[in-house]
């Protein structure tokens, strides 16, 4: 496979499989991307999303209603309008494009909080559910929509990954930009400290999904967004997951190599109240703890989850 950032075809394995499945997951040893090994052109995955992603058995199958409601999600959307407000002040009146915007829950929260909003979602159950909820979402991928500079804001989060030419999408994203109109988002990180410290084959197996197809690490995003044409690049990371949770199955050897697929299944299909990515918050030692360490792994952009914020000048 050519690397879709830089054109070179010379990549190596790094890992074999993605979760359940046997798959090559691969790095360009030209500019260092990390990216699945494709299989399938880009009208078979955007079909793929539009019907049979959110059935698919691998994944917990949840309804565009549960989606919406779920706690997970919940804390997400609090945790993002924040970061939202913190970095660009009040979103008030501001025309803001999600790409990626499943059953409309973000869309709702920055709603709220007064923006014109519209959304891109491809999963057909998913965006006749935002769309009955009011608001506009197309189902056309983003770079198929031919927007320019209409919107103050573009938003994704945990979708880049999901991609088929993020190139393509990038620039599309740029071009839908007004003048100094801001892109921010998040993606799982390839620098995330679990993969980078420990050699875990369940952080390993869990980290690589069959359907991310790029894993971008603060270099290589960093490489994209610049080619595309955004300037003043603000990286950081967020843990998204129980650090204090997740070290002390590592360390106690919870996360061993003889029970994988067991493990994956225990947390991919976790019920609300086990969910890793939920914090306890009647447990100090934990709240400290992940507070503490989630500053720490930010400072070297080592967090589960890496978020930028570019700008379009």
């Amino acid at each position: 496979m050519k690397c879709n950032f830089c054109g070179i075809e010379d990549n190596e394995i790094i890992n074999e499989y993605t979760r359940f499945e046997r798959n090559n997951v691969l790095q360009c040893k030209n500019c260092g991307l990390v990216f699945l090994e494709l299989k399938k052109q880009q009208a078979e995955l955007e079909s793929f999303y539009e019907k049979e992603y959110r059935e698919v058995d691998s994944l917990p199958k949840k309804s565009a209603e549960e989606m919406f409601n779920h706690p997970v999600i919940r804390q997400d959307c609090k945790n993002r309008i924040e970061w939202i407000n913190e970095e660009i002040g009040n979103i008030n009146g501001k025309k803001i494009l999600e790409i990626g915007s499943s059953s409309g829950y973000f869309l709702d929260t920055l709603s709220s909080a007064g923006a014109k909003v519209a959304g891109v979602e491809l999963t057909e159950s998913y965006s006749n559910y935002a769309r009955g909820l009011g608001f506009t979402v197309y189902s056309k991928a983003v770079e198929d929509l031919g927007f320019e500079a209409e919107f103050d804001l573009a938003v994704t989060f945990h979708t880049l990954e999901h991609v088929f030419d993020p190139m393509s999408v990038l620039h599309a994203i740029h071009k839908l930009l007004k003048r100094n109109g801001v892109f921010m988002g998040e993606v799982p990180n390839q620098d995330d400290w679990r993969l980078k410290i420990f050699d875990n084959e369940v952080v390993k197996r869990f980290h690589y999904d069959p359907f991310h197809y790029y894993y971008y690490s603060p270099q290589t995003l960093t490489n994209y967004l610049e080619k595309c044409g955004f300037s003043d690049i603000t990286l950081r990371t967020v843990e998204r997951y129980n650090s204090f949770i997740q070290l002390r199955r590592i360390l106690c050897g919870e996360y061993s190599q003889d029970n994988v697929d067991e493990v994956l299944k225990k947390d991919i299909f976790a019920q609300s109240e086990q969910d890793v990515r939920l914090s306890r918050l009647d447990n100090y030692q934990e709240i400290e703890f992940n507070r503490i360490y989630g500053e720490g792994v930010n400072s070297a952009l080592m967090g589960n989850c890496l978020r930028w914020i570019a700008v379009k000048g």
